[in-house]
């Protein structure tokens, strides 16, 4: 790559804030009720005749059970990887 360098593995020391932002938000609850309609495993107790992924994506997301993990690009070329569980959504 000519003396350009990308980063391969995330930051160890952390420079952005622990809150999700309404589009890391939005980005995880249509990701993961995608693949609940896709015959994901729940990962938290819904009651009978709750069907409606996004609703379940919800839920899962406000029990902090989302197995997701999500990569913020920085300026200078790195990245941070924070696990959902890691972020507070209120």
């Amino acid at each position: 790559m000519n003396g350009a360098t990308k980063a391969t593995e995330p930051n160890k020391e952390r420079v952005t804030t622990p809150y999700m932002t309404k589009y890391e938000r939005a980005r995880i609850l249509g990701t993961r009720a995608l693949q609940i309609s896709m015959n994901a495993p729940v990962l938290v107790p819904i009651e009978v005749g709750e069907s409606d992924p996004l609703q379940i994506a919800i839920k899962e997301l406000s029990s902090n059970k989302v197995p997701l993990i999500v990569r913020r690009y920085l300026p200078d070329g790195s990245f941070e990887d924070w696990k959902c569980q890691e972020l507070i959504t209120e």
